[in-house]
Formats: C-alpha cells, structure tokens, sequence
C-alpha cells in the first residue's frame, strides 16, 4: 500500500495548545467586537481563543518534516500520538486570569486586529514546558536544529516566543476605536481542534 494511503491521522487534522474564554471574558470579547466599525470582518466567536502553540495540519507538518529527515508516514503518526498525549496531560484543567496591555496590529500590514495580554508566571511556565514537549517531538522525527527548523517554517516560527492575543478582527486597516480593556479568564482546550 502506498505511503499516502496508510491509515493514520486525517489530513486535514489540526492541531493547538489553545485556551478559551470563559462566559464572561467571552462577552466582553464579543462586546469589543460591537464596537469596531461596521463592515469589519469580525472573527467569528468560536475562534475567539488564545493559542500557545500552533501546530496546525498534521499532513502540512509531515510533509515539510519527512522532506528533511526521511521519517515513514507510520513512524510520524506513532509519534504524533505520543505529542498529542503528552501535550494534553500537561495542559491543567484550572483556569488562567490575563491582564490586558493594550491593542496590537499582527501580520506583514499589521491587519490583525489582537487584544494583547500579560502573559502571568503560571501561563509562562506551562507555555515552556508545551514548547519542550514540541521540540522533543521534532528531534524524534529526526529534525537535528529544532530551532533553526521551526524558524523557517510557517506552522511553528512563533513556537518559541509567548506572546498571548486573542484576535478581534482580520483584515482591519481602519484607526482602533477606544476600547475599554478587561482581564480575561482562559481554560485549556483540546489539541486536536474542536469541530474535528
């Protein structure tokens, strides 16, 4: 059976360490939302979340990983597996309350409106211990500069560094209204991406 055709992980399973708000930080996200300017492209409120580590589409990341290091399409998906395990057990059923710094431009035109938070010693420390479970992963598959890998590669070049944001709206070029900033609480949720 040819390689693409072994059973394994859907191809278009993604994957995050992600955080949801609770009922309230949702609302005020969402009331944040109501005050931009009409005909801004809202992100919708199911994606309205804060990821810590992106790793996006399972078969994206195998085909740029085996180009580099030759790893079998079963030998990947057995350490997927363990990534995924590992990545979910170290993510705490407790909650973390952020405090906001202020509104931000992300992307080359700076066209992603985020909310910016203070990422708290709690958030920091398991943000650490997330990146190191990724880069075991990745020395696993036989990726020898971990670093220098996630750098040139678009799914995992901000892996490293936390910088939490929610994002409010793409594709917004218009001044940033005044918008009365909250704390938000956020609770952990599944790697593999809901809806899947």
């Amino acid at each position: 059976m040819p390689e693409s055709e072994r059973p394994g992980f859907d191809a278009n399973l993604r994957l995050y360490a992600q955080m949801e708000p609770d009922g309230a930080s949702l609302a005020h996200l969402l009331s944040l939302q109501d005050a931009l300017p009409a005909g801004t492209r809202r992100v919708p409120r199911r994606q309205l979340h804060a990821t810590l580590i992106h790793f996006g589409k399972v078969m994206d990341v195998y085909r740029v990983i085996s180009a580099e290091t030759g790893i079998s399409r079963s030998a990947y998906d057995q350490l997927l597996g363990g990534y995924i395990a590992r990545t979910e057990a170290l993510l705490p059923p407790s909650a973390f309350r952020l405090d906001p710094l202020g509104t931000a431009g992300f992307g080359a035109r700076g066209s992603t409106l985020v909310v910016e938070y203070q990422p708290s010693p709690e958030l920091t420390a398991l943000h650490g211990e997330l990146y190191a479970v990724l880069v075991d992963f990745l020395a696993a598959c036989g990726v020898s500069d971990s670093a220098a890998f996630m750098a040139s590669d678009p799914n995992f070049m901000f892996a490293a560094a936390l910088r939490p944001h929610i994002t409010l709206a793409r594709g917004y070029l218009g001044a940033v209204p005044p918008l009365r900033l909250e704390a938000v609480t956020l609770t952990p949720m599944p790697v593999v991406y809901p809806g899947h």
